[in-house]
């Protein structure tokens, strides 16, 4: 009985550790001198895919609009290929619904704009790389 606990609890520890694996983290750079550095990151949830961006140095009672384009924040396609939820207080979770690894099979970047009236001010960006 003993055994097959140790077993059990060893093969649940890999596969946590396995789905740890396969998180994307991105950093999110400011840009247009924003000061608006951050972290997004995208968890693999079956035919979805979780996305977490954390800013913490936000503008009060501003929501900033977040994407997925594809190319990288040096040549964005202007298109949003996934639209996220807007970022507010420093925080924005959105189910993306296509796996991870579609993402991940173009050159994309997340990035966040100054508001919705100022859509072309970005004020953050990140590329992302994953490892799948």
């Amino acid at each position: 009985m003993r055994k097959s606990l140790v077993i059990l609890l060893l093969g649940l520890f890999t596969h946590a550790a396995q789905a740890l694996d396969d998180v994307v983290s991105v950093k999110l750079e400011a840009q247009s001198n924003s000061g608006q550095n951050g972290t997004a990151t995208l968890m693999p949830e079956g035919d979805t895919t979780r996305v977490v961006i954390e800013i913490p140095n936000m503008p009060a009672g501003v929501a900033q609009p977040a994407h997925i384009h594809l190319g990288r924040c040096d040549k964005l396609d202007k298109a949003p290929k996934w639209r996220l939820e807007d970022v507010v207080g420093g925080r924005s979770v959105t189910v993306v619904p296509v796996p991870l690894d579609v993402i991940l099979k173009d050159r994309t970047a997340i990035n966040v704009h100054k508001s919705a009236a100022e859509a072309q001010i970005y004020v953050s960006c990140g590329n992302i790389i994953g490892t799948m």
